[in-house]
């Protein structure tokens, strides 16, 4: 799983100062006339104090058709410099091996078999039947909204970087390596401007996450084991950072059970939970197949809310939604709740749009908004909003309350 190794061939025009190559797992970044910066795909470890290379990849070059000489230098992780010198005017040719270990694992859905999705889908059904028989409250939202402070941490590193970079290219005086560090400095500067705009737009919803969390966990921990007549519905996430360790966080703060269904994504060792956001939920399952994992989430869900998120969480909103409009999930036994209005105002208007083309249903397929559409009776929703985690716990807890009463808080009932 975690061992690499690539093989490449490159050509070089010196007529034209064209570069091409063949080969996968690499691509050539950038190029200046006879200079080429060659990028890995995936980092593979490589460590240029470490005498015997027990701990960086092995590099191998063969100069094809004898044109000119080679020269390789900036070895790292990312990749390596190519530069061929003293050449003549025919194509100048040469191919490459690289043979290490990853930096770390890169998940590859098109590898997967079909045991270890049939596996995810056992493991998720064996957990729900003994941890969480009667069903979970699911919250989906960013993985990159953060606290204040994990924010700043964040900006005190790229500044570091800044000032790194910036003393790297005064003192470099290769003119290609020069423009790589720039390129470099370059995007520190569109990460930090990103990581600006989360501290001044979305950290207020990370601690409203969390706020979630501590409300469902006290009512978890306190409450409802008299309110649900013995059951218990704990908080599940996505297992990840962002929102999803938020309203872990919170509810695990008031001593109550939280379920993390997650999926290794290349920042995290697959086995070891030390220092991984994940060890916030009590109860982990760690799945294969990206798509199987996005289903477990909604399915076994009474109450899906979603705070603001990215491209995962619309996805998981546009199955939420598909799933109950197709009545694959129950209308009356699912709600789905949207979090912060304001944020979420845009993808109304999408809804509004494909509405008013037919595209889905504009009597039963609508979100009833206050004060903007809420007139009709509750069967013309498919999901609803609110601005507040106060707002949002009512909500979940009245509906839980409810299907209790009604005696269908079970996951495989009808």
């Amino acid at each position: 799983m975690d061992k690499i190794e690539l093989h490449g061939t490159i050509f070089y025009e010196p007529t034209t100062n064209k570069w091409g190559g063949s080969g996968t797992g690499w691509w050539i970044e950038k190029t200046a006339q006879n200079t080429a910066k060659i990028t890995f795909e995936e980092r593979v470890k490589f460590n240029p104090l470490d005498p015997l290379n027990t701990k960086s990849y092995s590099l191998s070059i063969s100069n094809i058709n004898k044109n000119g000489n080679l020269e390789t230098h900036n070895v790292d992780e990312e990749g390596f410099i190519i530069a061929w010198k003293d050449y003549s005017d025919s194509t100048c040719m040469a191919s490459f091996t690289v043979a290490g270990t990853k930096v770390e694992f890169v998940p590859n859905e098109r590898a997967l078999n079909n045991e270890e999705s049939i596996a995810d889908i056992h493991a998720a059904g064996l957990l729900f039947d003994y941890e969480a028989k009667y069903g979970v409250v699911t919250v989906m939202g960013s993985a990159s909204i953060s606290s204040k402070k994990i924010v700043d941490e964040k900006l005190n590193i790229l500044n570091g970087r800044e000032v790194d970079y910036k003393l790297a290219i005064e003192s470099e005086e290769n003119t290609f390596n020069k423009q790589l560090l720039e390129d470099k400095l370059e995007k520190t500067y569109i990460k930090m401007e990103r990581q600006k705009k989360i501290e001044e737009r979305g950290t207020k919803y990370w601690h409203s996450a969390k706020k979630f969390g501590e409300l469902w966990g006290q009512y978890a921990a306190q409450e409802q084991k008299r309110a649900l007549g013995g059951c218990y519905v704990p908080i599940c996430t996505g297992g990840g950072p962002g929102i999803m360790q938020a309203v872990a966080e919170g509810a695990r703060n008031q001593d109550a059970h939280v379920v993390g269904i997650d999926c290794q994504f290349g920042n995290d060792d697959f086995f070891n939970l030390k220092g991984s956001y994940s060890v916030a939920s009590n109860q982990r399952l760690r799945m294969n197949n990206f798509s199987i994992r996005e289903g477990v989430l909604i399915n076994y869900s009474h109450v899906v809310l979603f705070w603001p998120g990215g491209f995962g969480t619309t996805w998981e909103v546009c199955e939420t939604l598909s799933k109950i409009s197709t009545r694959h999930l129950r209308r009356h036994r699912t709600k789905a709740i949207f979090v912060h209005q304001e944020y979420w105002e845009p993808f109304f208007k999408f809804l509004d749009h494909i509405r008013s083309h037919g595209a889905i249903n504009s009597y039963g397929d609508r979100i009833k908004i206050p004060g903007v559409d809420d007139q009709d009776p509750d069967d013309a929703y498919i999901a609803e909003v609110v601005d507040t985690a106060e707002e949002a716990f009512t909500k979940t807890r009245t509906f839980v309350e409810d299907l209790y009463k009604r005696n269908q808080l079970t996951l495989r009932g009808n």
